[in-house]
């Protein structure tokens, strides 16, 4: 029995690394099964109910104990990407999501593939280097990273399953076609690169470039860069969950304000940097802001004294990517006015951080442990410090 295990993006590229996949598996053992995972069940399942000697285990969302079980093996491991942007186009024209939720899937897959990239023996196969490369290179690639042997007659059938037409004169190397050129046979959502689908707005594509872009080097070895969740992202929980489009009211009783957005990061440790402007005078009002996955991971108090631009960070650990991060900003008090004109989140990699950071919390912010449900705004000695 073999198993080939490929994780990727959604897109063009991982559609049609798994058709070869397929293709080179069928050539060798006759039938295989291909099977999409999350969970380690699921994989025991698609084990135990197999038909075929090989199976193809994919994921754009493998969850943290599958990650865990799969790294504890040296076998290879394929991984397709391609451009976050042309990843986002493919996955709204196969689903019809334009808007956040699929930014927010885009998220999940980025961080979720992440937790496999220190595995010793990946391929990662990226469309912004295969476009031009003709596929019988590729299929060679494959084959020799998975340790496999296909006969001169055998690639040529895989490479008529890719799209080659060897018919007519004898075949020769000038008509196996590129990368593109077969994806574009066998991908019925196939786009090619750098195509701006009309249907996804400016607006969610710039939210896309913030939110996705620094996170493309999460499943290479590459440094990540900073993220930002930008105000649109944010949910306003005095309306029914609807986007926030200008500032932010306060008046009323003390309440939560703002949640969200819902997006996922890589594990490991991060720092989020809070940025708000307050236009109009809030006299000593306390704001509290949260960080949940399925649990609480970090809480800040936060008291400024005057009206102007205010930062606040607070520290906190990812360890299961596949959870949803929110953000929660309270209100302590009552307030029969003021408003927040602006409001963002940076998220800082550890490794990107210099020495000291983490420390440097200036006198804007007190940074508590995380507190469960309970201990929430029940400790009379956690006392906010004062914005200057």
């Amino acid at each position: 029995m073999t198993l080939f295990v490929a994780f990727g993006l959604p897109g063009t590229m991982f559609s049609w690394g798994t058709a070869a996949l397929e293709a080179i598996a069928c050539e060798i053992y006759g039938d295989c099964n291909t099977v999409k995972v999350e969970t380690l069940p699921q994989l025991q399942d698609a084990w135990r109910n197999r038909t075929s000697e090989a199976m193809i285990i994919t994921s754009h969302y493998p969850d943290q104990e599958l990650c865990a079980f799969l790294m504890r093996s040296k076998a290879p491991y394929l991984v397709f990407t391609e451009n976050v942007m042309d990843s986002l186009n493919w996955l709204a024209k196969t689903t019809g999501t334009t808007d956040i939720p699929l930014v927010r899937a885009m998220s999940a897959s980025l961080a979720c593939i992440s937790q496999i990239r220190t595995h010793p023996s990946i391929l990662a196969v990226q469309r912004q280097k295969m476009g031009p490369v003709q596929i019988h290179r590729i299929l060679g690639h494959f084959c020799r990273t998975l340790g496999i042997n296909l006969s001169k007659e055998g690639i040529i059938r895989c490479l008529e399953k890719l799209g080659t037409d060897f018919s007519g004169p004898a075949p020769d190397l000038s008509r196996i076609p590129t990368f593109e050129v077969s994806a574009k046979k066998l991908d019925p959502h196939y786009l090619p690169p750098g195509t701006e689908l009309k249907a996804i707005s400016p607006e969610i594509r710039a939210i896309a470039l913030d939110v996705l872009r620094p996170l493309d080097g999460s499943i290479m070895r590459t440094p990540i860069t900073n993220v930002t969740w930008p105000l649109q992202t944010f949910l306003l929980a005095d309306k029914a969950g609807a986007n926030i489009v200008s500032e932010i009211k306060l008046v009323g009783r003390a309440r939560c304000v703002v949640y969200g957005p819902y997006f996922h990061l890589p594990p490991g440790e991060w720092t989020a940097r809070f940025s708000m402007r307050i236009d109009n005078e809030i006299y000593g009002q306390i704001f509290t802001i949260e960080i949940h996955n399925s649990e609480l991971l970090s809480k800040i108090r936060i008291r400024p004294s005057q009206t102007g631009s205010f930062v606040a960070q607070a520290q906190f650990q990812i360890e299961r990517a596949k959870e949803p991060i929110e953000v929660r900003l309270f209100t302590e008090s009552g307030a029969i006015e003021g408003s927040i004109a602006h409001w963002s989140v940076e998220l800082i990699p550890e490794e990107s951080l210099p020495a000291q950071r983490f420390g440097d919390t200036g006198n804007y912010f007190e940074n508590e442990r995380a507190l469960s449900p309970s201990e929430r705004f029940k400790s009379k000695e956690n006392q906010p410090a004062d914005a200057q």
